[in-house]
């Protein structure tokens, strides 16, 4: 049976991954991209900083989101699957 898109895990994502820090958000958006290049759709992840916080002893702290083409949690695009190496000639 063909898998139309990835499993879904409904909550916080597995591990300790800080999605709103620059590098969580990061690693977030690489592991949305993976998932559904591995079931053969093509998605655009992005990451942008949404706000800064002032700390008390004058630090500022950004936070950052990941935003994606994904509409209703669902992919557009199949991967140009003449991009892709063919399997069948290993």
């Amino acid at each position: 049976m063909v898998q139309r898109h990835p499993r879904f895990q409904p909550g916080p994502s597995s591990g300790r991954l800080d999605g709103f820090s620059e590098r969580g958000a990061h690693e977030l958006a690489r592991r949305i991209r993976a998932a559904w290049a591995k079931v053969g759709w093509d998605v655009e992840v992005r990451v942008e900083r949404i706000a800064s916080e002032e700390l008390d002893d004058g630090r500022s702290i950004a936070h950052y989101t990941v935003r994606s083409d994904l509409m209703n949690g669902l992919a557009q695009r199949r991967r140009d699957e003449s991009a892709q190496p063919d399997r069948r000639a290993a």
